[in-house]
């Protein structure tokens, strides 16, 4: 049986509406079902039935017992229950369930937001019931602001002309509402009707003052203005302006026809325009995109993106790796972009919703690489250059396949003509014997700039080097390079073939000076100028993979040279990760030399899928140890930054690397790592075998050090199953382990995990005390001090001590630096503000923390968000909340083993139980919970347990055991100094 109160009264049972009854009765129902699972006095119900002034009966009190009557007879007394001098309604109305969860869940998941809106106010039938004035202006409201709402979502999504005539009669019917005031003028100004939107703002001004005498709001006032100024979406702090188109060709001939196409293309109006350019190698696909990009940036206000995605390379860039660099170009929080491929998409196409832009994909793979990176509404269009059509994107996403042909013969001759002075025979020649491609016209016109072009096409025929072009249009490039390549200076052409050797696709001139020397500046300048280099901007450069692969085939194996390169990343990294990370228990490699680098982030950044690179190839030319050595480098960079792909990619060449060198250390630092990621997805049992097998290998290979560390993170994991003595002695072991080699720099890390411990052991004061040991140790500005302060308001919360608690966050929130800090932060904020009573302002910051944690993947931390949302309603009184995001977390606690918080769990689902009155239940988990602490030895978990079965046996009518539940609890509060929720 159901109850819906958002319109008319209605009883549902088993999917059908049942007649209503007497209008009386459904006045009592309606009372009860306003105040569920509470119970309301009979006075409380005569007043509410005949409120001031209405005719009562001569014996209310009779008669509300005679409809109390009637009533459960329809309803069941199960449902409807006598509970002192009042009676309880066992349920609530779902549709208003159903609306506020609803609204709970698009708060937590921006990205589905208008889904869960839409979904919140379908629930809604029409007016709410009118037996409480109050209460119906109320839910009213909640409605209103759920709309408001939807409609600001999606016009962030750029629905601006869908939405306009719903919010147009929305309008109409709440003429003095601001909020629905501003969102239709900014639909209008969208929609290109600027005048209306400002008429829109002077109406609503006019009928302020009439009606009440009041002026419009500041935000109403400013929005005005910035219609006004046509500034409204300008404003947008977040979002960055990008341009980064590379050089427009300035001899781009041949192309106009094909350049008018295309820009007509992507300036169509009927949804998100997608074209694909596909051709030959060397064709000048990149150089159609770029001048069609330039000739429509007036189109595409909000910015021209270009990435490259170096799809025809051995080394494809990954799509949410792009997804990465796209959103911090436009402005996202390096930590705030979510770890899930999906989520990342899903973001980008938030970010691009109200906004117009071009993004040119160069040199894509296929359709799979492209379509996490497609925008989803129409005011921005993609081009995309591939060698191959592209025929999946053109089928599943309306793509439109463009194939770009080679040059006719007149467009050609214009070419050379335009980058050399010739006769027109000698001109006509080298066309011919280019095929029209082209990048092998400006490789052959760059090198026959330097002497004579009768010279140099008269050195063609007669060696036959263009003779296959016609032919195949591969070896017509390759034949082309060839041509190059011959009259290169031979110290130029070593370096041209060592850098072949070098495995991904950007690199920096510091890479190129390990490779081929000290003259490695002069060979740069000398291919650039050639066209066999092309520089890229921030002084990096970008070999074609066709160059690269001829030049590779003339190269001879050279160890020495790729033994140079790897000691240079190796040592680079290194060096980067000293600076980032100084006080990282890693394994210590011999550097190839002092380095220095100035900007360590943004070298890694620039620089991770090079490492990744260099990884694989050292597996393939038999320096295997290089592949782990980078893994283990870069290890807490990639932990912080959330990038799981890379890691993952990095650590199985590793394992691979030191499997084949048979380097202990080296399985060990990978096994280490492989522990971690799976800590930190929710594997506890998969990550303590890992970390046992490689603080064996550590031990093996003496680098105690890190054998320590592992014992820490063992006893961390322990401490997630709730294996809480065996986390104790994990604990003692790591630390000991520290304190004999007196590295007390890397005490605090394991002091602070060791007093989570204590907390859930009930050992408070002792964690205080840990933890302030803990802060000797640290530095005064450093991520310790930051987990230390936080571990420690945990403690004082549990005693009692929030102002010392409060004291603690306070003196944290500036060192949270990134979004895994900001979530530890957040959830202990989140506690604390709940003790306080506070739970408005903790459930805001615990929704947070829960997107964040999903988007991390971090399970653990999830469990204790939904653990803390719950309690912000649960505290609130709305236990039919609270319940749903217990049962969400012990689902997920249960999954994944957390030992500890899935007894909490279970303790906060017997106590919703209880309230709801079902106390055989309630005392059936809360005894599951004490059995789960008993074993775990989880003091909290325990006092929870004891205290809500001694009220469950109080109900029961079994006081003997309540007094012995009762007495547990508190003889633990009591040796402890623990102060209950």
């Amino acid at each position: 049986m159901e109850f819906h109160i958002l319109g008319p009264l209605e009883i549902v049972v088993d999917g059908r509406a049942v007649p209503a009854p007497a209008p009386r009765l459904c006045s009592l129902l309606a009372i009860l079902l306003l105040r569920p699972h509470r119970q309301v006095p009979v006075d409380e119900l005569i007043d509410r039935l005949w409120p001031d002034g209405a005719p009562q009966p001569a014996n209310p009190t009779a008669t509300v017992h005679t409809y109390v009557r009637r009533l459960r007879d329809l309803v069941g007394a199960d449902v409807l229950q006598t509970r002192g001098r009042g009676y309880l309604l066992a349920a609530q109305p779902s549709d208003l369930v159903a609306f506020r969860a609803a609204v709970a869940e698009a708060a937590a998941n921006p990205s589905q937001q208008v889904e869960h809106l839409k979904h919140a106010l379908d629930q809604w039938r029409g007016d709410p019931v009118e037996v409480e004035p109050t209460v119906a202006v109320g839910l009213r409201e909640e409605r209103l602001t759920t709309i408001e709402q939807y409609y600001d979502a999606r016009l962030a999504r750029g629905e601006h002309a869908d939405v306009l005539p719903e919010l147009q009669t929305l309008s109409a019917q709440e003429p003095t509402r601001d909020r629905l005031t501003a969102l239709l003028m900014k639909a209008l100004y969208r929609c290109g009707r600027q005048a209306e939107a400002l008429s829109t703002y002077d109406g609503f001004a006019e009928r302020l003052v009439d009606d009440f005498g009041l002026d419009p709001t500041e935000e109403l006032r400013a929005l005005r203005q910035s219609i006004l100024t046509s500034s409204l979406d300008e404003d947008d702090d977040e979002w960055q302006h990008q341009n980064q188109l590379p050089l427009d060709i300035r001899n781009l001939v041949g192309r106009d026809e094909l350049v008018t196409e295309v820009a007509g293309l992507l300036t169509a109006t009927d949804g998100v325009r997608i074209v694909a350019l596909f051709g030959t190698p060397g064709v000048g696909k990149t150089a159609v995109a770029v001048r069609v990009a330039n000739e429509l940036t007036e189109r595409f206000p909000d910015g021209q993106w270009f990435v490259r995605l170096r799809g025809a390379s051995d080394q494809p860039r990954r799509a949410d790796d792009v997804l990465v660099d796209l959103l911090r170009a436009s402005g996202v929080d390096p930590h705030a972009i979510p770890d899930d491929s999906d989520a990342r998409a899903a973001l980008f196409r938030s970010r691009l919703a109200k906004r117009s832009i071009l993004l040119v994909l160069d040199d894509a793979q296929d359709a799979a690489q492209v379509r996490p990176l497609l925008p989803g509404t129409p005011a921005s269009a993609v081009l995309v250059t591939s060698r191959n059509p592209l025929d999946a994107l053109a089928a599943l996403d309306g793509g439109i396949p463009f194939h770009v042909p080679v040059l006719k013969p007149e467009a050609g001759t214009a070419l050379v003509h335009s980058m050399l002075q010739a006769t027109n025979a000698d001109v006509q020649e080298l066309v011919d014997l280019c095929g029209g491609l082209p990048l092998a016209l400006r490789i052959a016109g760059a090198v026959a700039s330097r002497g004579s072009v009768a010279s140099f096409v008269s050195r063609m025929r007669r060696t036959g080097a263009l003779a296959t072009l016609t032919i195949d249009d591969d070896t017509a490039v390759s034949s082309a390079f060839r041509t190059s390549y011959d009259l290169l200076d031979p110290a130029v052409q070593r370096g041209f073939r060592l850098l072949s050797l070098f495995p991904g696709q950007e690199f920096a001139p510091d890479a190129a000076e390990a490779l081929i020397g000290p003259t490695y500046d002069q060979v740069l300048d000398r291919l650039e100028a050639a066209s066999l280099l092309q520089s890229v901007g921030r002084g990096r450069y970008l070999m074609h993979d066709l160059v690269k692969e001829y030049a590779a085939d003339l190269a001879e194996p050279d160890l020495d040279a790729w033994k140079s390169l790897c000691g240079w990343y190796v040592g680079t990294a290194d060096a980067a990760m000293t600076v980032l990370e100084p006080g990282a228990v890693r394994i210590q490699i011999p550097s190839s030399g002092d380095r220095t680098v100035t900007d360590p982030e943004s070298w890694l950044a620039a620089e991770l899928l090079n490492i990744e690179a260099i990884a694989q190839r050292a597996l393939e030319l038999g320096t295997p140890d290089v592949a782990w050595q980078l893994a283990d480098i870069v290890r807490l960079h990639l932990y912080e930054h959330s990038l799981s792909g890379t890691w993952r990619a990095l650590i199985r060449l590793g394992e691979l690397g030191a499997r084949t060198s048979g380097d202990q250390a080296g399985r060990g630092a990978m096994l280490h790592a492989r522990g971690v990621l799976a800590r930190q997805a929710g594997e506890n049992e998969e990550a303590v075998a890992l970390f046992e097998q490689a603080a064996e290998l550590y031990h093996a290979c003496g680098f105690t050090l890190g054998e320590g560390a592992l014992r820490c993170n063992i006893a961390v994991s322990y401490n997630a199953q709730g294996r809480l003595r065996e986390s104790a002695e994990a604990f003692r072991q790591g630390l000991a382990v520290f304190r004999a080699g007196g590295e007390f720099a890397r005490m605090p890390r394991g002091l602070n995990a060791q007093a989570m411990n204590h907390i859930h052991l009930g050992e408070f004061r002792e964690a205080v005390a840990c933890i302030t040991e803990s802060l000797e140790y640290s530095g005064p500005v450093s991520n310790d001090q930051l987990v230390a302060l936080i571990n420690r308001a945990g403690a004082y919360k549990e005693l009692g001590e929030l102002e010392l608690a409060t004291a603690d966050l306070r003196t944290a929130e500036p060192l949270v630096d990134n979004r895994l800090d900001r979530v530890q932060w957040g959830l202990a904020k989140a506690g604390v503000e709940n003790r306080l009573g506070h739970h408005e302002q903790a459930r805001e910051i615990a929704t947070e923390v829960l997107r964040e944690s999903r988007e991390i993947g971090n399970g653990y931390d999830a469990c204790v968000a939904l653990q803390a949302l719950a309690e912000s309603y649960l505290f609130a009184g709305d236990v039919a909340c609270a319940r749903t995001y217990f049962e969400e977390g012990e689902a997920l606690a249960a999954k994944s083993g957390y030992g500890t918080i899935l007894a909490e769990l279970h303790a906060d689902l017997a106590q919703c139980a209880f309230l709801d009155g079902e106390v055989e239940l309630a005392f059936a988990q809360a005894t599951q919970a004490l059995a789960e602490s008993d074993v775990a030895e989880y003091g909290i978990g325990q006092q929870w347990s004891h205290s809500l079965l001694a009220r469950c046996c109080t109900a029961l009518n079994r006081p003997d055991e309540a007094a012995t539940h009762q007495a547990a609890a508190d003889t633990f509060c009591r040796e402890t100094g623990y102060t209950p929720r």
